[in-house]
């Protein structure tokens, strides 16, 4: 594994070099996973100013990636942010949109975003519930409007059964989100962005499930929700085994994403300074 002069380890994924740790971006439009008052409570802290301020902190401390969902207060904040020229060697995985009605206008919207993407990925929510409905061809045929952009096409989900039947099958895409927390397999009804946290179940037997998956398949992966949406990161012991686990249980040119909420201390500084220790050791 290769490090930065800051180093922040860096791996190849699909031909970037791309930080171990990267940037979420849930908590920025109010999805806590932890509840309606949290919901608000994030989008009353996360500003503009204070989302543009936890992207230039992220990249001051060497995490050169982010996740961002294609919203259209994301594809305007990110112009914002291209046009005062900054983000220039910050990599896009552009998360499509479920609200959407029309999937291919989301992905055009993606596509015609001044701050380009990198990556672009199917909404895991969205593309869980259209396999659990049978829908399978529906979501392959979104995955070829992404694959038809030319940008890596990739799908996450919180099932690890979606993942290893899209690698069984050998769909067309480059990449996985894999979701530790199984949130849409255990009952709830409709998606993220409509119901907010109503339904979901944070079963911490769920997390090497998912790992079992990323280590087998051969495409790289993404693990997200490694904190379980903020259940696991009460101290800094806490975040230490909860990224250590999610280090040592995914395969060296995987990622980690986690999101983070500034509000609470400048937590994307130390989630870094504890990978740079576990991984510089």
């Amino acid at each position: 594994m290769k490090l930065s002069n800051d180093g922040l380890p860096k791996v190849d994924f699909l031909g970037y070099k791309l930080s171990k740790i990267i940037l979420g971006s849930n908590p920025f439009g109010g999805f806590s996973h932890q509840g309606w008052p949290m919901d608000q409570e994030m989008l009353d802290f996360y500003t503009t100013a204070e989302i543009k301020k936890a992207w230039d902190q992220a990249q001051e401390e060497g995490i050169n990636a982010f996740c961002g969902r294609a919203d259209r207060h994301m594809v305007f904040l990110l112009r914002e942010y291209w046009n005062e020229g900054k983000g220039r060697n910050f990599y896009w995985f552009a998360q499509t949109a479920p609200e959407y009605a029309s999937f291919q206008a989301n992905v055009s919207l993606i596509v015609s975003s001044k701050f380009k993407p990198t990556f672009i990925y199917h909404h895991g929510g969205q593309l869980d519930y259209l396999l659990m409905e049978g829908k399978k061809q529906l979501v392959k045929d979104n995955l070829k409007i992404i694959r038809e952009t030319g940008y890596p096409c990739g799908m996450a989900s919180h099932q690890p059964e979606f993942i290893a039947l899209a690698e069984e099958e050998n769909w067309d895409i480059d990449f996985y989100l894999a979701c530790f927390f199984n949130l849409t397999g255990r009952g709830k009804k409709d998606l993220t962005v409509i119901k907010g946290s109503s339904g979901e179940v944070f079963d911490f037997s769920d997390p090497p499930k998912m790992c079992q998956v990323i280590k087998q398949v051969k495409k790289p992966c993404v693990a997200y929700k490694i904190f379980g949406s903020g259940r696991l990161c009460q101290n800094r012991n806490q975040v230490y085994q909860a990224i250590s686990f999610a280090l040592e249980n995914i395969k060296p040119g995987d990622l980690i994403l986690t999101g983070v909420f500034q509000k609470f201390g400048n937590q994307i500084k130390e989630n870094v300074a504890i990978v740079r220790e576990i991984l510089n050791d």
